[in-house]
């Protein structure tokens, strides 16, 4: 080993030690929830699973997502560690141990690089990777999801070899290059694929710096033969993941548009937090990873970090850095990738984010490209403290003729006389600065909250007894949570998830499964938080594939989940539900129970495979969220098919909601008009049901609008939709409109309508807390006091007028409204103004009042679709809580239907409801159990029931009983029919599943809006054979994959030993560097960066600046030597820039997130960094004194500024 390697090992041992105490301070004895549970209670387990691409165990049925990016090298860590005994190696000791590896290696790497090109000295480069390592994006991300903390730490393994031949002007052996290439490769091959994207993103700034030797080095021919041996080499070692990547982007439902939103993950990608390194949205939301939130929120570290980017550009701006220009071209790159997409600052922000929702859905996470900004920085750092005296003793400086003895004296001297040197003192403040930027690790806070010492042993318990018992069977975990936040610690992941063996399920966050099972899901939810008796709730769980019912009673109270209260009233109050097990914590209270679906023998094979007869199934028109609704009404349970033609059974689902996928319970708005806005920030705003039309609001002549909602699906606390705009028109005062959660002040109802008037009369209902209102007419304004409960009668002032505009002029917290009207005393016409929104109504909605009064009262009804001429049976009902049920339907044909409803269960014959034609004509009150006569046309319905149902007395279909669905063997034979039959099993659809009889491939079928069937014709039989074909490529894909990667580390690694003499791991002398980028690239990258990143206002700004240096030199020029050496254009860039980035770092470290005007979201701060980027590219190309700069490359290598 050369004698400058082993020196330099030496030299950062105590730095590695150090990092890896950080790493132990963090969560000393708890485990905490890093990327994956699985990781540290089955490794082992979780990375065999990755070998099949369907997973039967995992929630409803579903592709394994992401679990074989895990087998190298992170799992494998995990799984080797996992090998010794637990008393040696707890979970806990194994996560300090990945991410010590994680920091020594992000710190070494950082470290190489800049010592490969000399930038700097020892300790200005041990500071920079030290800022490299402790960055906020791994302060962020390395206790909460390490799995995108190891690519950043990878990326310049990746770039150092192929920077070590490519930038050298001499010329070298092949096997040179060649021996860069592959080791970049096993580099990349070493990064794993737990994230494609932030794989690739740590490849980016290796594969930018040969592109640019590519078309500006001495050597192009060599860089561009090593441009396309790393290509070539990074997939081959990437094809084991590359594989089951394609296949899960062909087979997998479309997830990603239910998750995070461009909306969301560039919404502070503001040029202040690109350049700091806050990237990640999670800390601007979550108070889960503490380091990060501290980040994001205290003004010292917040100025820390950005001072950490301005010495970093300092150091890119002065000329005898080595190959400034490469670095300057990088770091605006990186910031185009990151930062030209958020609002309002990107020039196309909007075109821009829609094109992230959707083509590039799977990169929206931009912050993954962190990387290609803070390489650059680090470098600029190290090389901006190059010549800063520090009180220790620093390697001899061959470049400065001092000895390690002479650097330390040195820098005693000048510390303990800083008066006298300025320099100490910037050294002093350097170590503040990066004390201050990296105090989340050297204060523990790096570990996400909520760490444990262990499962509880009775989660244990409980899997083993469903290990035993539910082999055939799915067992649904209770209650739903976004995550699994529990009493006793944090595993995000399920705690059932690693333990289990059988078949589970869970409603968290977002499944990944179809949409439509999803709504499955939610629809037991309702069932099961009911708090009362559910009719065949077992037969209704048992058509889903569940056999048991897990009860957890740990959840956290904060966990955002579904009531325990209500689920354990619900199963407790189903005769047909029975307790089965029990599991109690270490002081004996319950902490899970265990609920079996009806009889043992029928529960233990829920996922059984069954058949019934096509003419047997009733067409029903409704999502799945429907059907246990439909189960309750018939206290049965029989199999549907869910279609919007033909069916018999119409229903108002599916409905037009807006929804917050993050959340589970609270997540969905009232039902909104086809051109409302859902506030959801995603494309698709809410989980979509193929197929199947919406049931929407329709609105009336006179339109309402109001300033916010507390039924929109991000209100804190959750949507509220029995407090949506629809509440203030329902004619309950037990519901009301109320604006967001915490809002009051200034929140507005406003009124619009066509025809003036000056004689209107408005109603208004308080609720909650008396207001003082302001009314606003076009003309003129009053005020009224508003009292809870009563009702106050307000004459428009003023005179004619369009709209009237009700604003909170004194209100305290609980504003609300209960009920609105508006009239036009003495008139006689009728209001027939009423338009449904549904495309599939056949027919306009009327409704009309013969008064001796106007109503101009605005009406907001959910119109459900006219779908299905062979209507006999409506189902309407709360899946949502509105308060009243209010819905609009059309009858096809003359029918005769009897009434029921879920309050007729216990009180039969009261009045409940009321019905009417769609003018309001023929108003009746319904009483339980009575018939009546319906005529064609749209009909209104008003109920205070959970669900009505109206049903033909003429309609039929077959019950559970009745249909006759038998349990088959899909591994034995099926005899031929003379009738079509259905064959389905109870998981989600997924289009690889392939069933064969006789055979002969069966067409698919959806079954109960969400299970895979397939349909066997009449006249076909034989063996039956149920297969998944994309398993096979999956597999091989892998095993191959893995088999190419192994060769190819191996054939690395013998030819890396064999050609070590080609390795050249000394520092590049400067005169053997290769030619920096020309200055025009520079200012062409640059006015490209500021227009797409800061828009026409950043523009202007850069025109000012530049202007200013050309006025400027021209000033300095035409002064010639007279011009004093501190009035060098150069050095005024310099200390603008510097002024500049003081400015910035004080704004946004006094307005942070999450003030009111957190500066991030302002012009002022992007404008001013936008000056900033600028002058730093001006500096860049600008010689100083009209000097020739063509040689920066051949300047003397001491570290100062050429000027």
């Amino acid at each position: 080993m050369p004698t400058f390697v082993r020196a330099r090992k030496r030299v950062l041992v105590p730095w590695w030690a150090l990092l890896c105490l950080l790493a132990f301070i963090q969560s000393p004895g708890k485990t905490v929830a890093d990327t994956k549970h699985d990781l540290t209670e089955d490794p082992i387990g979780f990375l065999s699973a990755s070998l099949n691409m369907w997973s039967d165990t995992m929630p409803l049925g579903q592709l394994q997502n992401q679990a074989y990016g895990y087998l190298f090298p992170q799992g494998a860590f995990f799984a080797l560690f996992s090998l010794l005994p637990d008393v040696l190696a707890p979970g806990w000791l194994i996560q300090a141990l990945w991410w010590s590896l994680t920091l020594c290696v992000a710190f070494t790497g950082a470290y190489r690089v800049a010592e490969a090109i000399n930038v700097g000295t020892h300790t200005s480069r041990v500071l920079a990777a030290l800022l490299y390592a402790l960055s906020p994006r791994v302060i962020t991300t390395l206790g909460a999801i390490s799995s995108e903390t190891w690519p950043v730490a990878l990326a310049p393994w990746i770039l150092l070899p192929l920077l070590r031949i490519a930038a050298r002007r001499e010329e070298l052996p092949w096997r040179a290059a060649a021996r860069a290439v592959l080791l970049s490769g096993l580099a990349v091959l070493c990064t794993g694929a737990v994230n494609a994207v932030s794989t690739a993103a740590a490849c980016i700034p290796a594969g930018l710096m040969l592109l640019f030797f590519a078309f500006t080095g001495p050597r192009r021919g060599r860089a561009w033969a090593m441009l396309g041996g790393w290509l070539a080499a990074c997939a081959a070692v990437s094809m084991w993941w590359i594989v089951p990547l394609l296949l899960l982007g062909k087979y997998s439902p479309p997830f990603t548009d239910y998750i995070e939103s461009s909306g969301v993950t560039t919404r502070w990608l503001s040029l202040g937090e690109t350049l700091r390194g806050s990237t990640s949205w999670t800390p601007f939301v979550s108070f889960e990873r503490v380091g990060g939130n501290a980040l994001v929120a205290e003004p010292i570290l917040i100025y820390a970090t950005l001072a950490v980017a301005a010495i970093g550009l300092l150091g890119l701006v002065m000329r005898s850095l080595p190959l400034r220009r490469m670095w300057l071209m990088m770091l605006l790159i990186g910031l185009v990738i990151m930062a030209a997409w958020t609002e309002p600052f990107g020039l196309v922000w909007e075109s821009a984010r829609e094109v992230l929702d959707s083509t590039l859905a799977a990169v929206r996470n931009l912050h993954k490209f962190d990387t290609i900004v803070r390489l650059p920085l680090v470098i600029g750092f190290a090389h901006a403290t190059a010549q800063l005296p520090w009180p220790w003793r620093e390697p001899a400086n061959k470049h400065t003729n001092e000895t390690a003895s002479d650097s330390a004296t040195t820098g005693w001297q000048q510390w303990l006389h800083p008066e006298k040197h300025p320099r100490a003192i910037a050294s002093m403040l350097v170590l503040v600065v990066i004390a201050s930027a990296t105090a989340p690790a050297w204060s523990a806070r790096l570990a996400p909250a909520g760490g444990f010492s262990e499962v509880p042993g009775y989660w244990h318990e409980a899997a083993d007894w469903l290990n035993e018992q539910g082999e055939d069977t799915r067992t649904l975990v209770v209650p739903s949570s976004p995550f699994a936040d529990q009493t006793w610690g944090n595993t995000r992941d399920e705690p059932l998830q690693p333990l289990a063996d059988v078949p589970w399920a869970v409603r968290d966050t977002v499944p990944l499964v179809p949409p439509e099972a999803i709504r499955g899901l939610d629809g037991l939810r309702n069932s099961l938080t009911r708090g009362r008796e559910v009719p065949a709730l077992d037969a209704t769980l048992r058509n889903n594939g569940i056999g048991y019912v897990l009860v957890r009673h740990d959840l956290r109270v904060t966990s955002r989940g579904d009531s325990l209260r209500a689920i354990t009233s619900t199963l407790q109050d189903s005769p047909t539900m029975e307790k089965v097990a029990e599991f109690v914590d270490e002081d004996g209270h319950t902490a899970i129970q265990i609920w079996g679906a009806g009889p043992k023998e029928l529960r233990n094979h829920a996922l059984s495979p069954r058949l019934v007869d096509t003419t047997q199934v009733p067409l029903v028109a409704g999502g799945p969220e429907v059907l246990p609704r439909l189960d309750e009404v018939d206290s049965d349970a029989p199999v549907r098919i869910l279609s919007g033609k033909s069916a018999g059974t119409v229903t108002d689902t599916p409905a037009r909601r807006g929804r917050n996928y993050g959340e589970v319970v609270g997540a969905e708005s009232a039902i909104l008009a086809e051109d409302e806005d859902s506030y959801v920030r995603n494309l698709v705003p809410d989980y979509p049901v193929v197929g199947l039309p919406l049931t929407q609001t329709a609105t009336g002549r006179a339109t309402i609008e109001v300033s916010s909602s507390a039924s929109e699906p991000y209100n804190v606390g959750g949507a509220s939709a029995d407090h949506s705009v629809n509440a203030m028109l329902d004619g309950d005062t037990s519901t009301w409109w109320e604006p967001l959660a915490g809002k009051s002040q200034a929140e507005w109802v406003k009124l619009s309508w066509k025809e003036p008037t000056d004689n209107a009369v408005l109603s208004l209902t308080g609720a909650r807390v008396p207001v003082q209102l302001r009314i606003q007419t076009d003309t003129a304004s009053s005020s009224v006091q508003l009292v809870p409960g009563e009702m106050t009668r307000i004459p428009l002032p003023g005179g004619k007028t369009t709209s009237v505009l009700i604003t909170a002029k004194i209100a305290p917290v609980g504003f609300a409204i209960s009920e609105l009207g508006l009239v036009i005393p003495k008139r006689d016409t009728g209001f027939d103004a009423f338009e449904s929104s549904s495309p599939d109504s056949d027919e306009d909605a009327e409704l009309s009042t013969e008064d001796t009064a106007e109503d101009l009262t605005p009406v907001r009804v959910p119109v459900v679709p006219n779908s299905s001429s062979l209507a006999q049976r409506w189902v309407f009902g709360q899946e949502i809580h509105e308060g009243t049920l209010v819905r609009l339907f059309t009858v096809p044909k003359p029918v005769k239907v009897k009434v029921d409803a879920d309050t007729c269960r216990s009180s039969i014959g009261a009045p409940w409801a009321s019905l009417q034609r769609g003018d309001g004509s023929d108003y009746r009150e319904l009483t339980c159990g009575e018939e009546i006569e319906l005529s064609p046309g749209p009909w209104r319905i008003d109920a205070k029931s959970d669900w009505v149902s109206l049903t033909s007395t003429d309609y039929f279909a077959p019950s559970a009983e009745q249909q006759q669905v038998t349990p088959i063997d899909l591994s034995g034979t099926i005899d031929a029919s003379d009738r079509d039959r259905i064959v389905w099993l109870p998981i989600s659809v997924n289009a690889g599943h392939e069933l064969r009889v006789g055979g002969a491939a069966m067409n698919p079928v959806t079954v109960s809006g969400w299970q895979q069937g397939w349909t066997i014709p009449a006249g076909v039989g034989g063996a039956v054979e149920l297969t998944y074909p994309p398993q096979q490529t999956w597999r091989t894909g892998i095993l191959a994959g893995g088999a190419l990667a192994a060769v190819y580390a191996l054939v690395t690694v013998g030819l890396a030993y064999a050609w070590r003499r080609f390795a050249h791991p000394s520092p590049i002398p400067r005169a053997s560097l290769g030619n920096d980028l020309p200055r025009a690239a520079i200012g062409i990258a640059t006015a490209a960066t500021v227009t797409l990143v800061s828009s026409w206002p950043g523009v202007v700004v850069a025109l000012v600046v530049v202007t200013a240096t050309l006025g400027g030199a021209f000033w300095a020029r035409k002064r010639g030597d007279v011009v004093k050496p501190w009035l060098n254009v150069r050095n005024a860039l310099i200390v603008a820039l510097a002024a500049t980035m003081t400015i910035a770092g004080m704004v946004l470290a006094a307005n942070p997130w999450p003030k009111d005007d957190y500066a991030g979201a302002g012009w002022p701060l992007q404008l001013l960094l936008t000056a900033a980027l600028t002058i730093v590219a001006c500096c860049s190309m600008f010689s100083g004194n009209g000097a020739d700069d063509n040689a920066d490359n051949d300047a003397d290598d001491t570290g100062n500024d050429a000027d």
